[in-house]
């Protein structure tokens, strides 16, 4: 059974940061961003996508399985290309392993988005991951509170949304669901607008302590509109079944 991933990104952009990333870990020199793309990093990860049953089927379900695998993940992506392949952001990095995400906001001409420090990567990935694990919440609200949580973390240079995604999609295959992800692609600009509202809320919590309970209600409401969104794209893999099986449309 081959179910959809498709997801929509900007080619040139990636390009682009790829570039800068060979320049700064890149294991060959002579290798061109563009080449890595198409010859090596997106057959990679097709070749992800139709073995994700064999790989759900050894995978522990986890804490730590998963924060392992996340790990597996980016370094098979990235073996032989970056020399960090496998590997959070480090503080000993450039720029002190700090990433920026999100594009300039308009207003204040700042990036948008900062990445969680490196000194705190480990311990809030293992965070994110426990939500997934969190028996008082269904396998549809863990898994969009799990990608918020990880994309905004940004433990990677690289990639954070491609293997948040993959993730998101062998833990809701193993509680019997799927992701329509075409169809929330058709609604791209709606599904960022709301998962960069968790963010910005994400980020006052984390800069007002003083004000944490105050900012945890709010981005809790905003939490709750992300998952309204989520909920209409994700379906028991039943249903997926027997909606494209031509046989039963008889």
């Amino acid at each position: 059974m081959r179910l959809n991933h498709r997801y929509q990104h900007d080619t040139n952009l990636e390009i682009a940061y790829l570039g800068e990333l060979i320049a700064t870990f890149g294991e060959r020199s002579d290798l061109l961003p563009e080449e890595a793309i198409k010859n090596i990093i997106y057959p990679r990860f097709q070749q992800l996508e139709k073995e994700r049953s064999k790989i759900l089927g050894t995978l522990t379900q986890s804490v730590e399985e998963y924060y392992q695998f996340c790990l597996w993940i980016h370094g098979f992506l990235y073996n032989k290309i970056l020399s960090n392949a496998g590997k959070f952001r480090q503080i000993t990095d450039p720029n002190g392993g700090n990433v920026y995400f999100g594009g300039i906001n308009c207003q204040t001409m700042k990036d948008k988005f900062t990445g969680t420090k490196p000194n705190l990567i480990q311990s809030e990935v293992s965070e994110a991951f426990t939500i997934l694990f969190n028996h008082q919440l269904n396998p549809v609200e863990s898994s969009i509170r799990f990608y918020a949580e990880f994309v905004a973390i940004h433990p990677f240079y690289d990639a954070n949304g491609r293997i948040g995604r993959y993730i998101v999609d062998i833990y809701l295959q193993n509680h019997n669901f799927y992701v329509d992800w075409q169809s929330i692609n058709q609604k791209h600009g709606k599904f960022l607008r709301k998962l960069n509202y968790c963010h910005s809320v994400r980020a006052k919590q984390k800069e007002f302590v003083n004000q944490e309970v105050y900012w945890q209600s709010i981005r809790e409401k905003y939490i709750g509109y992300l998952l309204n969104f989520w909920s209409q794209f994700v379906e028991p893999i039943n249903t997926f079944t027997r909606y494209s099986n031509p046989n039963n449309h008889q």
